[in-house]
């Protein structure tokens, strides 16, 4: 039984027996007959409901048992045969609550459209992030019924003697690697396999920035660098004995030249220590700092690499506020008009944002244009619940695709294309590695000839 005592709206709403026998019933019965003035004195009308009694049925307050009147159905409602043949009628239509919701919607009140349970239990449902889109974490395009990925992206947990090796070398130093900062799916098979790639972190780990697919930690003020990181990081990259090694941070736009001696420092070292190893430095845009740029493609590294992230459309929604796209673009355009002779350019965008085919293409022909050597594509996996949802899963065929249009239609010398392949992937360190060497060696031997 209900007691309508209530003058809060949503208490009308959520006390649902007395409302549907009694506001259904009286609103839809033009000819249900006047209230005596006893049931006058029991009956008033709730809040969220419209005050035109000719539209509206007044609600009784249903009296303590004993005050009853005795006319009054089994339901405590005293009601007439039409208005009871009405109910019946809404009752086995389904329509006393649509109707009781249009009553309480026309005196003024907003009701929220039902919520699945099930659903909510399961936490909030995905919202897409893309302007435009309508699909749900339920329907991904590229995502088979009844798994949460595909399969595809499945990868083996990190572990293995080598793995270890390397988690403690890097704790004993106190480097970090955007490996494990990053959530990288490549994690473990990288760490696992026979030569340990590793991509370190250099500057901290914490950013100034905060792009909405990275799980990076982000802070305005970030610890000022190690002045001995350079040192540490050149010493424990000459012990592990690998032949190419990357070098990565975080953005450091607290810095006046954004880490871009920091990086320099790290590859004197190394290379002064280990002259043979090869370096990709993978930086960040120093905000279009062309001085910062020129410094750091001087500094004696092999390949230079600065992610475009994604298509232009959507930079703004995906990259922090302060990254942009014509601006990565000058970043790589400049450090390769500056450098060396030889010197790489290498760029990366993720798949699954939102991008169409055209958006790809296009980014790949800008980023020819820009000098950059090497391209690769990976797709887009959200890290944690707070980051962007993921649009679309790019199947593996569609990744090969864009690897032969990247070689064979735009003319980069190298296309790294994959699900999983990542900006520091090792397929793609490798086919660098034989790459630089071969034509090292063919410089040598031009020089021997002459």
């Amino acid at each position: 039984r209900t007691r309508a005592r209530s003058t809060e709206p949503t208490a009308g709403i959520t006390q649902m027996p007395a409302m549907i026998h009694n506001v259904a019933a009286r609103a839809s019965t033009p000819s249900a007959r006047p209230l005596s003035d006893s049931v006058k004195r029991q009956t008033r009308l709730p809040r969220f409901l419209s005050t035109d009694a000719k539209s509206v049925a007044r609600v009784p307050v249903v009296a303590p048992r004993r005050h009853r009147a005795a006319a009054a159905g089994e339901d405590g409602v005293s009601l007439t045969e039409a208005e009871r043949e009405e109910l019946r009628a809404l009752e086995e239509s389904g329509d006393a609550f649509e109707r009781l919701v249009q009553l309480a919607k026309e005196g003024g009140v907003d009701i929220p459209p039902p919520v699945n349970a099930a659903a909510s239990m399961c936490g909030p449902m995905v919202v897409p992030t893309v302007s435009g889109a309508n699909t749900t974490e339920r329907d991904i395009p590229g995502k088979p019924a009844g798994l949460t990925k595909p399969p595809w992206l499945r990868q083996r947990a990190p572990g293995g003697d080598r793995y270890e090796y390397l988690t403690s070398g890097l704790k004993d130093l106190k480097l970090a690697t955007v490996c494990e900062e990053a959530m990288c799916p490549n994690l473990g098979e990288c760490w696992n396999g026979d030569t340990g790639t590793a991509t370190i972190m250099i500057l901290g780990d914490t950013c100034t920035r905060g792009c909405r697919f990275c799980a990076v930690n982000t802070a305005s003020t970030p610890p000022p660098p190690d002045e001995m990181e350079p040192e540490n990081t050149a010493k424990a990259i000459a012990e592990w004995g690998v032949g190419y090694i990357v070098l990565t941070s975080v953005d450091r736009d607290d810095i006046a030249d954004g880490g871009a001696e920091h990086f320099a420092r790290t590859v004197r070292t190394l290379k002064a220590l280990k002259p043979e190893i090869l370096a990709e430095c993978l930086t960040p845009d120093f905000q279009g700092d062309e001085g910062a740029v020129t410094h750091l493609a001087n500094s004696g590294l092999d390949v230079f690499a600065h992610n475009i992230e994604t298509v232009e459309r959507l930079q703004k929604r995906v990259r922090d506020p302060r990254a942009g796209y014509d601006q990565s673009l000058g970043v790589l355009r400049h450090a390769k008009a500056t450098g060396p002779a030889g010197l790489v350019t290498k760029t990366s965008i993720m798949l699954g944002l939102g991008e169409t085919d055209e958006e790809i293409a296009q980014t790949m022909r800008d980023c020819k244009d820009a000098g950059v050597d090497i391209f690769t594509l990976g797709q887009y996996l959200r890290p944690t619940p707070n980051h962007l949802d993921v649009m679309e899963y790019v199947t593996p065929e569609k990744f090969d695709h864009w690897k032969r249009y990247g070689e064979e239609v735009v003319g980069f010398r190298y296309v790294a294309s994959g699900p999983l392949v990542r900006s520091s992937y090792k397929a793609g360190e490798f086919f660098i590695e034989t790459m630089l060497r071969d034509e090292r060696k063919a410089e040598a031997d031009g020089l021997a000839a002459a």
